[in-house]
């Protein structure tokens, strides 16, 4: 006998009920969409590098030339809905607004998503109230916490719900504008984010389920869709999978590791259950099942088919991914999942809870695995760096504590998991458990914006000065930005997103690439000037100096800001010095080489000094630094509050090198070997520092 779904609704509900469903819908989605932008306002600059600066450059490419160019480099990415979408915000040629508008754009896509949910519950026979609850739990999904970011995540998130919507119409009802109606989403959605290339191949799949594995029938009923999806297999096969997927060519050489890839199915089985809501897992895995084996109607069926297809290929995309040496829990992948829960634990509600004995029993075993497996030990890893619901724990745990925070999740999942339990053999506690997930997933919303907004204002102290566009503010037109050796690829990231008028990058000597669309080297020639592939670079530069201390001839320094100085030239820019192991903080490296370069007549002639020092004790110890210069060697002994001068006297044609070690280094809280402090060297005679004018 069919149940209910609605269930009776206490009087506030009965109130509620007399609006219009759609209209209470619409408030849905409004609601949602102003607490997501608002919670995007707190979102001050771009976190999810080198994403959100290759999503952002494309979408001003595509603005400013029609062309999808990195650094003037062929993006060859085939993710570009999202560049497209954003494209005409960068027309303002403010990077503030054109951010702003992006994330107004992305928090109005999530919000959206809460429509094919509940047109899907509807479909599948649920009530208004129950396809209004899970419109609700569709938005206050943690995982709405990207709406904040310039990533595709946002866009495609509505694009695959509706899919799966449309998918389950075009399997029940095999019309044409059904099957190109799906088609257009399920590529759209693909165009979007290429993960969900999928879609069709699942669709395909579960037209084979729903009409009992009959190859004819499915011929029959579906050759407009075989017809369309057989074009891009084509162009798969002549073109090859690396050529299409671009940037993501990585993918094919992804190392098939069976025990890693076993280890992650099942740790994302777990965290995803956490993610979703203990309560209704175990009753939507079984209602998938009892729809899959005794389904009630065709839209039932394709349903279960569907979820389950998209389930298993994604669970191996996101495992596989983690196998191969990321190593952290991929819920960007899989958050599309949690939506379609509430569907399928209306499909067991609506069958009478079927098998209430299993679901217990998962429900019961799902709380075991909230004792047996704590948090903790994926939090402090960079596991969670993909999860908003792992980012939420972990903020939880930095306010109170890690094993008070810890227990608390413990204590909340098995809560919900023993409510799931309750639900098998007592109808009316499903109202409850659908409100306790709901409210379970906001308290995560709120904690991972709370871990966001943290973080916004560490990365806006440590790598930004107050105003982002300074370089811009600047006024020297196109500025190229030399990146140094061990600068955090961040910082630069940063800079390129907000500064328009960063039209060049290279990389000095060994500077590692900060993403994959070109990566010219440059380095210093004997005179000083900086060269790239025989060309000298000249123009305004900026320079890194995270590890790095510069001063430089035929230039002037104009703006100094974090991890970078920006300078005009005056003529063409030359190294004169280059201290290379100094940090910014004016700790030196454990080793690392100070180069003088020489005047015109290619000689350095004078007095190099050198100041070194370090901080009282207990926080140094005494520290020997050997020197080696060409005819020279020295060691010198730095002890605790202690200051030392070094001064050698130079006579050498060409570059002089002081090349610096100690063999025992100390370390700083964030893992740097350092050995002792020093200023910006000086050096007084000739030199190709002599030519530099006065500011």
């Amino acid at each position: 006998m069919a149940v209910d779904v609605s269930l009776p609704r206490p009087e506030g509900l009965a109130r509620a009920a007399a609006v219009p469903a759609r209209l209470l819908l619409a408030g849905l989605v409004a609601v949602s969409f102003g607490l997501r932008f608002a919670a995007a306002l707190v979102h001050t600059t771009p976190l999810y590098f080198p994403d959100e600066y290759i999503y952002g450059t494309i979408a001003r490419s595509l603005a400013e030339s029609g062309r999808p160019l990195i650094r003037g480099h062929s993006a060859h990415f085939p993710a570009m809905l999202e560049p497209l979408l954003a494209a005409p915000f960068w027309l303002t040629h403010d990077p503030a607004v054109a951010y702003r508008l992006t994330q107004a754009e992305n928090a109005l896509a999530m919000s959206l998503a809460a429509i094919p949910v509940y047109l899907l519950v509807r479909r599948l026979g649920g009530g208004s109230w129950m396809a209004l609850a899970a419109g609700a739990l569709t938005v206050a999904s943690p995982d709405l916490f990207f709406a904040s970011f310039v990533l595709a995540d946002a866009i495609a998130y509505p694009l695959v719900l509706g899919a799966v919507y449309l998918g389950v119409c075009a399997l029940s009802e095999p019309t044409r504008r059904l099957q190109v109606g799906f088609a257009v989403l399920a590529g759209l959605a693909t165009f979007a984010r290429v993960q969900y290339v999928f879609l069709p191949i699942v669709f395909l799949a579960a037209a084979l389920v729903v009409d009992g594995w009959s190859v004819r029938t499915v011929w029959r009923r579906y050759r407009l869709s075989l017809g369309l999806y057989a074009a891009p297999v084509l162009l798969v096969a002549v073109l090859g999978p690396k050529r299409l997927l671009g940037y993501y060519s990585g993918v094919a050489d992804l190392g098939v590791k069976p025990g890693a890839i076993g280890h992650w199915l099942g740790t994302d089985a777990l965290l995803l259950a956490y993610s979703a809501g203990f309560a209704l897992v175990p009753g939507a895995l079984v209602g998938l099942a009892y729809a899959l084996w005794r389904p009630r109607t065709r839209d039932e069926k394709a349903f279960a088919a569907l979820a389950v297809g998209a389930l298993l290929a994604i669970f191996v995309e996101a495992s596989l991914y983690a196998a191969s040496g990321t190593l952290r829990f991929q819920e960007r992948y899989l958050m599309v999942l949690p939506p379609l829960v509430l569907p399928a634990f209306a499909l067991w509600l609506r069958h009478n809870r079927p098998g209430a004995r299993l679901a217990a029993v998962l429900g019961l075993g799902l709380l075991a695995l909230a004792a047996r497996v704590p948090l903790s030990g994926y939090t402090i890893s960079d596991s969670k760096q993909d999860s908003p619901f792992l980012l939420a724990v972990f903020r939880l745990e930095k306010g109170i504590g890690i094993g008070t925070g810890s227990l608390a999740v413990a204590l909340l999942a098995s809560a919900l998991a023993l409510l799931g339990a309750a639900v098998c053999f007592r109808a009316f506690l499903a109202r409850w458990a659908i409100g306790a997930t709901i409210l379970a997933a906001a308290f995560v919303s709120l904690g991972a914006v709370a871990f966001d907004a943290h973080v916004v204002r560490s990365v806006r102290t440590s790598l930004l000065p107050t105003d982002a566009r300074w370089v811009d503010h600047a006024g020297l037109g196109d500025v190229t930005l030399l990146q140094t050796p061990a600068t955090l690829h961040a910082a630069a990231d940063e800079l390129l997103f907000w500064n328009q008028s960063l039209r060049h990058l290279y990389f000095l000597d060994n500077a590692s690439p900060i993403d994959a669309f070109g990566a010219p080297r440059a380095k210093a020639a004997r005179d000083g000037r900086l060269v790239s592939r025989g060309r000298t670079l000249k123009g305004p530069l900026l320079i890194s100096n995270y590890a790095v201390r510069v001063q430089l001839a035929h230039a002037v320094r104009i703006g100094r800001a974090v991890n970078y100085e920006l300078w005009r030239p005056l003529g063409t820019p030359r190294f004169a010095i280059f201290a290379g192991g100094l940090y910014r903080d004016s700790w030196l490296a454990q080793a690392g080489q100070i180069t003088v370069y020489p005047a015109g007549d290619g000689r350095v002639r004078g007095v190099f000094t050198l100041p070194l020092s370090l901080p009282p004790a207990p926080r140094a110890e005494t520290t020997t630094l050997q020197l080696r210069a060409p005819g020279a060697k020295q060691s010198v002994t730095v002890h605790p509050g202690e200051s030392v001068v070094v001064r050698f006297r130079v006579a050498h044609r060409g570059p002089w090198t002081l090349r610096f070690r100690t063999n025992r280094p100390g370390y700083l809280g964030d893992g740097r070997p350092i050995s002792v402090m020093a200023q910006m060297p000086t050096f007084a005679g000739r030199y190709c520092g002599t030519l530099t004018p006065t500011a």
